[in-house]
Parts: C-alpha cells; sequence; structure tokens
C-alpha cells in the first residue's frame, strides 16, 4: 500500500438521490475529522473559490440523469473535481469505462463501510482506488490510445448499435429500456460510452448529427 500524509482538510459532497442512502454516506464521514461532507443543494451554495477541488461521491442507485451529463455538469461547477462512485459490482471493462470517462475511484456496496473514507483519502492524493487487474486494463487502454495518436477506438457493440438508432429516433431513456427489456441504467451506460465514441457531450448533439456522419464517424 502507498503511504502518503493527509491532507487537515477535504470538502466531500455527497450526491445520492435517496435520502437515506445520502444520510448514511454523511454518518461514515462524519467521523473522520479531516473530512467536512455535505450535500449537493449545500454545493451549489458555496462560491466559486470554495468549490475548487471538490471530491464528489456518486451513489449510482437510482441516479436520474446519465452519468456522463452528471460528470459534465459539476466538472464545469468545480474546477478540479474528482468523483468516487458507488454502486452495484461492475466488470474490469465496466469499470475501465468510467476511468475512461474521468472517474477516480469505484467502490461496490458491500465494500463501503469498509474503504469509503480510505478511499477519498487515495483519491485526493491522486490516486486512483480500483482493483489493481482493472488499473493494469486500464494502462493497456491507455497505451492503445496513445499508439492510436489518441484515437479511441470507435467500434460500437451490438447493443450500443441498437441504442444509437433508438436514440436518434428520439425514444427517452426509459422507452430504451422497455424496448429492449434492460434496465434504465444500462441505457444511461451504453450510452455514455456512445457519447464518448463520437465525440459529444449531449444527447442533443447526438441526435442533431446527420446520420451519415454518426455511421463514418463510428466505423473509421
Amino acid at each position: 500500500m502507498f503511504k502518503f500524509d493527509r491532507p487537515t482538510f477535504l470538502r466531500v459532497c455527497v450526491v445520492a438521490e435517496n435520502c437515506l442512502a445520502e444520510a448514511y454516506l454523511r454518518h461514515l464521514l462524519r467521523e473522520c475529522p479531516e473530512v467536512h461532507a455535505i450535500s449537493l443543494k449545500q454545493y451549489v451554495r458555496l462560491s466559486p473559490l470554495q468549490r475548487v477541488k471538490t471530491i464528489f461521491i456518486i451513489d449510482l442507485c437510482g441516479l436520474e440523469v446519465p452519468l456522463y451529463e452528471c460528470l459534465g455538469e459539476l466538472r464545469t461547477r468545480c474546477s478540479k473535481a474528482k468523483f468516487l462512485l458507488l454502486g452495484n459490482d461492475k466488470s474490469k471493462d465496466e469499470i475501465v469505462r468510467l476511468l475512461i470517462m474521468g472517474v477516480q475511484g469505484y467502490i461496490p456496496y458491500p465494500g463501503v463501510p469498509r474503504t469509503l473514507v480510505r478511499a477519498i483519502f487515495s483519491v485526493a492524493a491522486n490516486r486512483l482506488w480500483v482493483p489493481h487487474e482493472v488499473f493494469q486494463e486500464f494502462l493497456r487502454e491507455a497505451a492503445s490510445a496513445l499508439r492510436k495518436d489518441g484515437n479511441r477506438r470507435n467500434a460500437v457493440t451490438p447493443r450500443e448499435d441498437q441504442i444509437l438508432e433508438l436514440v436518434r429516433r428520439r425514444l427517452s431513456n426509459r422507452e430504451i429500456a422497455a424496448r429492449l427489456q434492460i434496465q434504465v441504467s444500462t441505457v444511461k451506460f451504453h450510452l455514455s460510452n456512445i457519447l464518448s465514441k463520437m465525440y459529444v457531450r449531449s444527447r442533443r448533439e447526438l441526435v442533431e448529427i446527420p446520420s451519415g456522419q454518426v455511421w463514418r464517424t463510428l466505423s473509421s
């Protein structure tokens, strides 16, 4: 394990749709005097200077907006923001995707009580909080991207292909989930991958791109 000095003050913003989950996370952090945990409502009332270097703890359960939109909005409000995500068990590839999106760490729910505080300090020290094998895979992905002059792998999966088509028909996430018989959270995850591959920030931009340009970009 790496050792590093703990900072004397860390501002941590808990982002959770469920009020009980938010209360539980803030309770876990209350026992650490170096951590000042606040809610998202409290965070938006801070001055721009106070917002700098905030660490966001994001509970993925019940997140009502796509993760890429949530991260993008928080980045616009906070200079040097860092993100630690909590959720159900994810595959190695899924966590690598999160790192590519700019997330600094991921904790499955069972590990939250035991590792949350340590993960926060690790992220604060500019270290990723993910399993070793995930970190190795992320390094391989980064090396591959560098060899391709920074171009991301644009091949879409069959599921992403389906979701892209339905998005361009202007179906909502819930409608897409019902049509494909998958969870809304799964739709959000695949959509974030599609936006990353298309180099666009929002669903609206994706819909407005001419169809021919979409497929040229994804097949290049």
